[in-house]
């Protein structure tokens, strides 16, 4: 599949290399999100190592460690449902490509405060484009850089947020999608929850009902931060 990189999405919002050149001493961690991220409750659909969705969330002085890497199972498509301890609001969203060029993903679609009843390969498709708080575009592969690639997000719409819903719907390759590190900067109302306790996740989710969605229902001119 051909690939026209660019370092700034359709509405002109770039996106930024996070190396040693643009992050002062011991700043590179400022306004993590790392510890307002409830990991326990983190649910990652259609993953090929149980668990690894929410591995690749590490910590700032890990973030380039190559494992562990989430990859993909039955296709490239890729559901990451992350829940915070307490509401925060976002500024950036934190990346960093697999080392396999053709695993990177097309585009990255981001929901906000969904109901954990609508976290499905069946359901979220389904949701009208409206629906998508942010869509990000232009992805850069493990080639154009080696670092964390950080997207800039709208705080006005990221306010008031208890979960983050992450859809990749399709790879460079088409076969699978791989990320070894995802992390989110912004501030934390510091109001910690209790998690519900009458959820029960699945632990390895079944994909023989998972039929790869297409890409017409879901197409959206957003770029970067919208």
């Amino acid at each position: 599949m051909s690939h026209n990189h660019s370092h700034s999405g359709p509405c002109g919002h770039d996106h930024h290399h996070d190396d040693d050149s643009h992050v002062k001493p011991d700043e590179g961690d400022q306004d993590l999100l790392y510890s307002s991220i409830d990991r326990d409750r983190i649910l990652t659909l259609n993953e090929t190592v149980p668990g690894s969705g929410a591995s690749i969330f590490k910590p700032w002085d890990r973030r380039l460690d190559p494992l562990p890497e989430l990859v993909s199972d039955a296709d490239d498509q890729l559901i990451i449902h992350i829940p915070f301890t307490s509401s925060v609001k976002l500024s950036t969203l934190l990346f960093r490509p697999s080392p396999n060029p053709p695993f990177t993903p097309e585009s990255i679609k981001l929901y906000k405060n969904l109901p954990e009843s609508s976290i499905s390969f069946d359901d979220l498709p389904s949701l009208t484009p409206n629906k998508i708080t942010t869509t990000l575009n232009s992805i850069p592969t493990i080639s154009d850089t080696s670092q964390i690639i950080s997207f800039p997000l709208a705080p006005v719409k990221w306010s008031n947020t208890d979960s983050v819903t992450i859809f990749i719907e399709s790879s460079l390759g088409g076969d699978h999608s791989g990320i070894q590190f995802l992390g989110f900067k912004g501030k934390s109302s510091g109001y910690t929850r209790q998690a519900p306790q009458n959820i029960v996740y699945e632990s390895a989710p079944q994909l023989k009902d998972h039929s790869k969605v297409g890409t017409d229902s879901l197409s959206s001119a957003h770029g970067f931060g919208h």
